[in-house]
Formats: structure tokens, C-alpha cells, sequence
């Protein structure tokens, strides 16, 4: 059992040795001698391929050379605060609603230590006054409504001030004080409507400046081929070359009214 176990594989072993040397013994396609068909065709397989890499290198060197740059981006700066302080029109208007602010403040003052009726008096004059309308005398008093809080602010202070009030005085303190008490209601009320007057005029004018100054700068964009615009803030722009400033340009045509 066991010299056949060992026969059998020195058989086995035999059998590979012959098959490996019989394996190296064979000729090969590649060891094969070649013909003369066969050399002309291996030369022209080498000259097709050795063309075929010469234009692949050909058409990547003239890509990398002629190939188009990429355009830069072409900006320019705006000097907001610069803008905002030689804008013309900007500045007029914003003028003009200070002025109403203002005005609208001492209407306000005006009212505290009015009685109902002069109150009212005082409202209707104002209006015409608005309109254009005020007659000499209806100027003049106006002018005395609007002194009269004034007047007994300053008496409110003075019997205030007084060591010793009589009976008169001190009814006549107690009835200015209860008629500023009362009046605050109305004048809170006012104030409200006056603000929102003034926020609405101001948002008005604000989107309309707004809108001029994009079209300003979109018309200095266009003539000078500017792809971006942006706001000049030194928070924002850590540095800029002075030629990119656009802002005279901008001012020069918002000033023009054009």
C-alpha cells in the first residue's frame, strides 16, 4: 500500500517534469522566426504608432499655448459715504425731511398745555397755513396758540419755585398740571401718527435714491465694461487699487439729473 502510494507520486512528479519540459520544448508564436510579410508589417505598425503620438503631443502643446485665457473679472468701487455726502439731490431731500421732523416736533411741543378748543384752533389754522390760506389776522393768532404752552410752562415753573402760593395760585398750578396729565394721551396718539409719516416719507426717499444710484453705477459699469460693482467698505475690502474708485463717475451723472 505504501510502495504504491510512492510510486504514484513519483509518477505524478515524473508526468509534470515531462510536461513542463515538453511546454518549454514547444516553439512560441513569439519565438517564431518572422517572414518578410511580417517585418514590413511590425515597421509600419511602429511608424503609425510613433505619427499617432507625435500629433497627440502636437495638439496638447497648442492647447496649452493657444488655448484663450480666461477673462478677468472687471470691477469697480463705490465710496458709499463719499456718494451719500456729494449726492445733490439726495442731500436737498434729506434736508426737506428734517425740516419736517422738526416741524412735526413742535407741533408736538406746541400742544401740551393747550385747552380742548385751542387745540382745535390750532389745527385748523395749521391746515390752512398748509394750503396757503392764512389771512393777517389768522397769522397772528396762530402765533399766540403756538407761544401759549411756552407761556404756562414757564408759569408751571414759577409758581412751582414760589415759597408761599395763595388760593388762586395754587388752583391755578393744579389746573396747568392737570392739563399737561391730560393731554399726554392726545399727544402719544400724535406722535404715533407723525411717525408714521416720517418713516413712510423716509422710506420713500430712500428707495427712490436707492434706485438712482444702481442706475448710475450700471450706466458707469457699461461704459467703462465693468463686470461688478461693489461698495467700497473699508470693513469690507481689505485693499483696492485707487483706479478701480468709480465713485466721481457715479456722483458726476446722479448731480447731472440725467
Amino acid at each position: 500500500m505504501g510502495l504504491v502510494s510512492v510510486s504514484s507520486r513519483l509518477l505524478d512528479r515524473s508526468a509534470l517534469i515531462l510536461a513542463s519540459e515538453k511546454k518549454v520544448a514547444e516553439p512560441t508564436l513569439a519565438s517564431a522566426p518572422l517572414s518578410k510579410e511580417g517585418k514590413a508589417m511590425a515597421r509600419q505598425w511602429r511608424l503609425v504608432v510613433g505619427f499617432t503620438a507625435f500629433v497627440l503631443a502636437v495638439a496638447a502643446w497648442r492647447a496649452m499655448t493657444f488655448a484663450p485665457a480666461p477673462q478677468p473679472v472687471t470691477l469697480g468701487l463705490v465710496d458709499m459715504q463719499k456718494l451719500l455726502e456729494g449726492y445733490k439731490a439726495l442731500q436737498e431731500d434729506d434736508a426737506r425731511f428734517r425740516q419736517t421732523a422738526q416741524r412735526r416736533q413742535q407741533m408736538l411741543e406746541a400742544r401740551e398745555l393747550l385747552e380742548p378748543k385751542e387745540w382745535e384752533e390750532l389745527d385748523a389754522l395749521e391746515r390752512k397755513e398748509m394750503d396757503g390760506k392764512l389771512t393777517d389776522a389768522e397769522r397772528k393768532r396762530l402765533e399766540e396758540l403756538r407761544k401759549l404752552t411756552d407761556e404756562r410752562r414757564a408759569e408751571i415753573d414759577r409758581l412751582r419755585l414760589k415759597g408761599q402760593l395763595s388760593d388762586e395760585e395754587r388752583k391755578r398750578l393744579e389746573y396747568l398740571q392737570n392739563l399737561q396729565r391730560t393731554n399726554q394721551a392726545k399727544l402719544k396718539e400724535l406722535f404715533e401718527k407723525f411717525r408714521t409719516e416720517l418713516d413712510e416719507i423716509n422710506q420713500r426717499i430712500t428707495q427712490m435714491h436707492r434706485q438712482r444710484i444702481r442706475d448710475a453705477a450700471k450706466q458707469v459699469a457699461q461704459q467703462l465694461n465693468l463686470k461688478l460693482v461693489l461698495v467700497g467698505d473699508e470693513d469690507a475690502v481689505l485693499y483696492a487699487e485707487p483706479t478701480l474708485d468709480i465713485t466721481e463717475q457715479v456722483l458726476a451723472i446722479l448731480n447731472s439729473g440725467k
